[in-house]
């Protein structure tokens, strides 16, 4: 369950919005020495996932033009 909290906590740093009384009651029982490797690990995923989108997008456009 911490573990779903700290990516609960990246993703919302990552969205960038958030009231003040939320983002303390989430920082108030967390491990922090666990919490940049989460945060890491969900930018790599999503990075990922862009770079999956644009690949497919990018082959799929490449073989219509007849390249």
């Amino acid at each position: 369950m911490e573990l779903v909290r700290m990516i609960r906590i990246v993703l919302w740093s990552f969205f960038g919005v958030r009231k003040r009384a939320s983002h303390d009651a989430d920082f108030a029982n967390v491990n922090f020495s666990v919490l940049p490797f989460v945060a890491v690990g969900l930018a790599l995923l999503i990075g990922a996932c862009i770079l999956g989108v644009v690949m497919l997008v990018a082959h799929n456009t490449g073989t219509v033009q007849g390249f």
